[in-house]
């Protein structure tokens, strides 16, 4: 299939022309310059060393004496993430993580999402491109970045100090797609871990991501690199070309930045090629995968694979039995070609020839590890491409006038492959190629084809000796102890409607898409010399406005719903094919071409599951495209002025104010696939149309209250505040105040606090219905216990469940003993929406720490910082899961449980009143916090071996979480709390190192990457049991047989201490490097999971940080050809 991607981006050759000419004018201008000349020297020493021996800077920065033209004596002035003050020192009092690309870059890591992903401020679980197949809030094939676990709509991502506007497809993205960001251009990582709000407005909550670009330019760079996994398909390769020139008045910086990463499968990798399994361990801690319940319960064929996602069956509603499988040319009722698997009223595998293996195993018709699964993708293919082009130019006179401009494009195509999902439309009872229709030359009567069945002697010796002490109760002699005898023989019963369960070819399981990010700023900065009078000095002002748009697009293919519908004849009177005489409204292109589809050829019930239908014009009808398209635009125009407002005896106090306007528009539009979902049981999603505007004051002053004191050689107050005027939501103000001490030079100690306002964002406002799928386990449903076999009445003595939530169940119009029909757990749609009756977010942050850098000794350096920091969010905005809605209303002591209303059911059965829809929509959360510990220590040495001279470096990097929490407290002010730090997605502890040992131009690295053991929920975790659940306890052990302590399991949740290591070998001339490195040099395979525990795939956890891809070998060349 062929999708063409269209590019909105018309101007851009344009524009890149107009760089090219300013480039070339800021190149003239700065021809034969003296102070051009110094600058290049310090740029020619710094080619490639910058790039390849930065270290890491760790969590505290400590002031740093900046490079100054020694022709002007003119000290450059910088901002340092976390503040908007100008200074001469590279120093903050704000908790502040900075990583160098060039070092990311040394260790294998060419993508801005796995670096900051993999940083130890991330946390949560991250969405990276394992997440192929999921439906996620920023679309297909998007990477966000979360610190601190609050979530990605809470973490503020800026380049250059300013923002990076959301983009994706489909739905209503809200956040930044950090997979595009240019990464050979970046010079460093800059990573806030509090709150700054009143410095940068609102989402900055759990912190701000800056990322900071070169502008060191100098010349001619290439950059390339490549990447080969051990395994199969991961491919990735890489090229980066630069272009710059630096001038006395300015510079003029140009990037394209292309990377490529290949498919890789699931089968490709060892901890993914066989299929999903039980994955479960007795008390021993001896792990156990064999599937021992269907064997030992059914007599079925054993397997380590989980028999999920059957097909090549077809369920008769209605009848004793349950599903009846594909058994080509034999049957062990009168289906013909289908076989039922467990006896009805017996529940013991069906063994119709007496071979001692049932007729039917589960496993044969199992999608989990058909081949289609293992062909799918593990990471699907991706490619980006990024230009960027970026400069400044100072005019003469007094108010040195600085006119600059960034600007960005970025383009990404997305490919993903999955396994096509179970298809199971309803047949009409009449409809010609029905398998129950007796009317259908290849149909029966599945009354009798069921009486067959019990009939069958092999079948009625089974149900004797299963029932044969209720049969002796009564007195019923073993030789009639019989279906027949119960009367459990139903005779003709005429054409019945059915559901056949097949999986398709293509269906559902190829999604393409494509994303297109523009970037334009322009702005105008200078001194405002007319303000320097009185007490005020050094005043400067910045204005510049920027423009942002994101345009995504979004292809799936699959089957339609409503002509499947249509094609078998469910809207007509007389279940006619392609018949419409019901009057259902169908969309326009429903009805043309329509052909009768047989849901019952043996095409679509293939050894492999996977299958096709019986001719193309089927095909061909029932396939089409779900297309989308979503534009996000984003508008700022900021002016800020500062300067020195006092001059007191240690120093000026320092001030900014200034004003942001911010307009940010969605326009997220699917195709009407897409809105009235269509393809069959296929999530819908209606986009989102909206904007919104917020205008905002900020101000900030530092004052140094003391400075060359005895035991306060520094004492800084740092204070800043922001007043919000949302559009929707009205006002608020934040502030903050930061705190520095140092008694001297080596140790400062500091403390911030500050408060922060999150106003909804577009897609909390505007999100449209946006529906999927889960299991949801319905409390109302009668327990099958509390159902007398054979006579049907309920029983309230073998009921379990809690008296309210029978009282609630009645409460809201279900019958509780009545409901008897259906399953206890369903799949069931569950929508999600927008809502403009949503409270804004507030939070307050605070943290302490110190940080020391020894001074007592030249022959060495020695560094350690340790911050605490704590988050805590009010009216925290959530989307609750389906389960929990249905839990908290049900469950409830008072029967007054708001989500009642968010629950839909069918109730034309009242024996089987099913939930249709959940409403899973925004609401608004009591509280969440996140507290923790970060630590890092650095150190670097010359060493003396062999008369050699060896510069060893380290910094390692750490993060402790101690609390990571939510509470909720419903109507009753009964509060729900859960802290999950040491769970999944928020370890214990995390942590990087660096070691670098470099003799003259050869240098060596290892890195280590550290996550801490995690485990699952308590109260979620399963109690030791059984294929028989012997101790009722309620959970089934898969793979234990019982009759002892130490024969009893429970699915794995937790995972050990994981560690990997990458080593690296670099080798650098005055104008060119060569770096060759192992990640995952030992290949760690990542930990297992059961699935039904912690978010997997074939047992492999994914988005928390463990390496899913084996060892892979990486080089890197750069070159640079000289100045111009």
């Amino acid at each position: 299939m062929s999708i063409k991607l269209k590019s909105k981006a018309s101007t851009l050759g344009a524009f890149i022309a107009s760089i090219l000419l300013l480039g070339s004018s800021l190149a003239y201008s700065g021809q034969n310059s003296e102070s051009e000349e110094i600058l290049a020297d310090e740029v020619q020493a710094k080619i490639i060393t910058e790039e390849v021996q930065a270290e890491i800077v760790t969590q505290d920065v400590e002031a740093k004496e900046l490079a100054y033209d020694s022709e002007n004596d003119a000290v450059d002035e910088i901002v340092v993430t976390g503040s908007r003050l100008k200074r001469t020192t590279f120093s903050s009092i704000s908790p502040l993580q900075i990583i160098s690309a060039g070092i990311s870059r040394e260790a294998g890591l060419v993508n801005a999402a796995d670096i900051l992903q993999g940083s130890t401020s991330a946390g949560g679980q991250q969405v990276d491109l394992t997440f192929s197949g999921f439906v996620l809030d920023n679309g297909p094939g998007t990477q966000t970045i979360d610190l601190r676990g609050l979530g990605a709509n809470r973490t503020l991502v800026l380049i250059n100090g300013r923002r990076l506007a959301p983009g994706g497809a489909e739905g209503a993205p809200y956040a930044p797609n950090v997979g595009l960001i240019p990464t050979g251009l970046v010079s460093q990582f800059e990573i806030l871990t509090d709150g700054a709000s009143s410095v940068y407005g609102s989402d900055a909550i759990g912190g701000v991501t800056n990322i900071i670009m070169k502008k060191d330019f100098d010349g001619f760079d290439l950059s390339v690199g490549a990447s080969a996994p051990k395994y199969d398909g991961g491919e990735n390769s890489s090229l980066n070309l630069t272009w710059g020139k630096t001038g006395d008045r300015g510079f003029v910086g140009m990037g394209l930045d292309y990377q490529k990463m290949e498919s890789a499968s699931y089968g490709s990798r060892p901890w993914t090629s066989e299929c999903e399994t039980n994955y479960e361990m007795d008390r021993s801690g001896q792990i156990l995968r064999s599937d021992l319940y269907y064997k030992e319960t059914y007599g079925m064929e054993a397997t380590n694979c989980k028999p999920t996602s059957l097909a090549g069956r077809v369920f008769v509603p209605g009848m004793a039995t349950g599903s009846i499988y594909y058994t080509p040319g034999v049957s062990n009722g009168g289906w013909g070609n289908f076989s039922e698997s467990v006896a009805p009223y017996g529940g013991f595998g069906i063994d119709s020839d007496g071979d001692g293996v049932a007729d039917v195993s589960y496993s044969d018709y199992s999608l989990n590890g058909s081949p289609y699964k293992q062909n799918a993708d593990l990471y699907p293919e991706n490619e980006t491409v990024n230009f960027m082009a970026y400069g400044e130019y100072t005019f003469g006179g007094d108010a040195n006038l600085t006119a600059y401009f960034e600007t960005m494009y970025s383009k990404q195509d997305y490919s993903q492959n999955s396994r096509p999902p179970q298809l199971f439309p309803d047949v009409p009872a009449n409809n010609p190629y029905n398998l129950c229709n007796p009317n259908n030359p290849d149909g029966v009567d599945c009354g009798l084809a069921q009486d067959a069945l019990f009939t069958n002697p092999v079948f009625t010796a089974g149900f004797g000796a299963y029932y044969e002490g209720l049969c002796a109760g009564y007195g019923i002699p073993l030789a009639w102890c019989t279906p027949a005898t119960f009367g459990l023989l139903s005779g003709p019963i005429g054409a019945v409607g059915t559901l056949p369960i097949v999986s398709v070819e293509n269906d559902r399981s190829f999604t393409e898409a494509s994303f297109e990010n523009s970037r334009f700023v322009a702005g105008l900065r200078g001194d405002l010399p007319f303000m320097n009078t009185g007490t005020l000095k050094n005043w400067t002002f910045d204005l510049y406005g920027s423009y942002s748009i994101s345009e995504g697009e979004s292809h799936r293919y699959g089957i339609r719903g409503d002509r499947l519908d249509l094609a078998l004849g469910n809207y007509s009177s007389t279940d006619t094919p392609c018949v419409n005489d019901l009057g259902a409204t169908l969309a326009d292109d429903a009805a043309p071409g329509c052909v009768a589809v047989n849901m019952f050829a043996p095409s679509l019930y293939p050894e492999g599951i996977v299958g096709k239908f019986a001719t193309d014009a089927e095909t061909n009808y029932l396939f089409d495209s779900r297309d989308f398209d979503t534009e996000y635009e984003q508008t700022i125009i900021n002016a800020s002025m500062t300067g020195d407002v006092y001059e007191m005896p240690n120093g000026p106090i320092q001030m900014v104010v200034g004003f942001e306007y911010r307009n940010d528009e969605i326009n997220s539009m699917p195709d009407n696939v897409a809105r009235d979902g269509l393809f069959f049981g296929y999530f819908s999603d209606g986009g989102a149309v909206g904007s919104k505007d917020m205008s905002e004051l900020f101000f900030e002053i530092e004052a140094p209250l003391i400075a060359n004191k005895p035991f306060a050689k520094e004492l800084t107050i740092n204070a800043s505040a922001r007043y919000t005027d949302d559009e929707i939501y009205g006002s608020n103000t934040t502030e903050s105040f930061k705190l520095g001490w140092r008694p001297n030079d080596s140790l400062l100690f500091r403390a911030t606090y500050g408060t922060a306002f999150r106003a909804p964002n577009l897609r909390e406002l505007y999100l449209a219905n946006q529906t999927g799928f889960n299991t949801i386990y319905d409390p109302c449903k009668t327990p099958e216990d509390a159902i007398d076999l054979f006579t049907g009445v309920y029983d309230p003595s073998a009921d379990t469940r809690e008296p309210q939530v029978l009282t609630n169940c009645l409460a809201n119009g279900v019958n509780p003993i009545g409901y008897t029909g259906g399953f206890g757990a369903y799949s069931v749609e569950q929508s999600t929406g927008g809502s403009l009756t949503l409270n804004p977010e507030t939070s307050e942050s605070w943290t302490a720490g110190f940080s020391y850098e020894q001074e007592f000794s030249n022959k060495f350096d020695f560094g350690v910082s340790t911050t605490y920091y704590e988050v805590s969010i009010d009216d925290t905005i959530i989307e609750p899961n389906g389960q929990y809605i249905v839990n908290d209303c049900y469950y409830t002591l008072t029967g007054e449980s708001p989500f009642c209303g968010r629950i839909s059911r069918d109730m034309s059965d009242p024996s089987d009143p099913y939930i249709t829809l959940l409403d899973n929509g925004f609401l608004n959360r009591d509280n969440e916090k996140a507290r923790g510990v970060d630590v890092n220590v650095t150190f670097g040495d010359t060493w003396t071996i062999m008369d050699r001279a060896i510069d060893i470096t380290v910094s390692i990097n750490a993060g402790h979480m101690i609390e990571r929490s939510f509470l909720f407290v419903d109507d009753e002010g009964v509060a729900d709390f859960e802290d999950y730090a040491g769970e999944w997605g928020f370890p214990n502890w995390k942590g990087n190192s660096n070691i670098r040992l470099t003799y003259e131009k050869w240098s060596v690295m290892l890195r280590s990457n550290y996550i801490s053991s995690v485990d699952q929920d308590p109260r979620s975790r399963d109690e030791f049991s059984d294929i028989y659940d012997t101790n009722e306890t309620g959970f089934i052990g898969d793979t234990c047989l019982g009759g002892g302590y130490y024969d009893e399991c429970r699915d794995v949740g937790h995972a050990d201490d994981y560690m990997t290591h990458t080593l690296s070998v670099t080798y650098q001339e005055d104008n060119w490097a060569l770096n060759v490195g192992a990640r995952n040099i030992l290949d760690k395979e990542p930990p297992r999971v059961d699935g039904s525990e912690v978010s997997s795939v074939n047992n492999a956890p994914i988005g928390y940080g463990y390496n899913l891809m084996g060892r892979s070998l990486y080089m890197n060349f750069q070159y640079k050809f000289g100045t111009n």
